[in-house]
């Protein structure tokens, strides 16, 4: 009987070159064209996002829950944004967007960023337009309402565009799409 004995050196050599030879077909199976994350049904959307910046006015009807918006201005900068509060104690206190929307510690009136979402600040918290909708039961009055809507055409006449790649309806959400997987029996 003449057996072929393989020494380690050797096993392993063969081994390495396997190994290298399975790793760059595998490489080039995963090299291609498109390498980002592919998205069902995707379509291009136009997002306008804000060059301008707000003054929101708000009063304090309830202590530090609810609030009214009594005026909105728009001012250049973006960066600038801020909210004045008229306190029921007679103060005024004027805060910062940006440090409302970087600060995720409680601010002693809770319900201020709420109402913020709702008004034209909400430019300043989102990214687009699209989202910036003023909600006529967070204002004082009806005219501070229609100044609000009025300006929020304003912000979308100065605002930059750009086109995204949004994923289409069977993309969205868990179990929107069809399965490989059989469950059950």
């Amino acid at each position: 009987m003449n057996k072929k004995i393989i020494t380690g050196l050797a096993l392993t050599k063969k081994i390495t070159l396997t190994a290298t030879v399975a790793a760059v077909l595998a490489l080039q199976s995963c090299a291609g064209e498109d390498v980002g994350p592919r998205i069902k049904d995707a379509k291009q959307e136009t997002v306008y996002e804000s060059t301008q910046g707000v003054v929101t006015e708000v009063e304090e009807i309830e202590p530090g829950e609810d609030y009214k918006i009594i005026d909105e201005r728009i001012i250049d900068d973006k960066e600038k944004s801020i909210a004045i509060v008229h306190t029921l104690e007679g103060t005024v206190d004027t805060l910062s967007l940006k440090k409302l929307k970087d600060d995720n510690s409680s601010y002693r009136h809770s319900g201020l960023r709420g109402i913020l979402y709702y008004s034209l600040a909400a430019s300043y918290f989102n990214r687009s337009l699209r989202n910036v909708t003023p909600n006529q039961s967070n204002y004082k009055n009806a005219s501070a309402y229609n100044k609000s809507t009025g300006l929020k055409n304003n912000l979308r006449s100065s605002a930059t565009s750009r086109r995204v790649n949004v994923p289409g309806a069977s993309s969205r959400g868990y179990g929107s799409g069809k399965s490989f997987r059989s469950f059950g029996g």
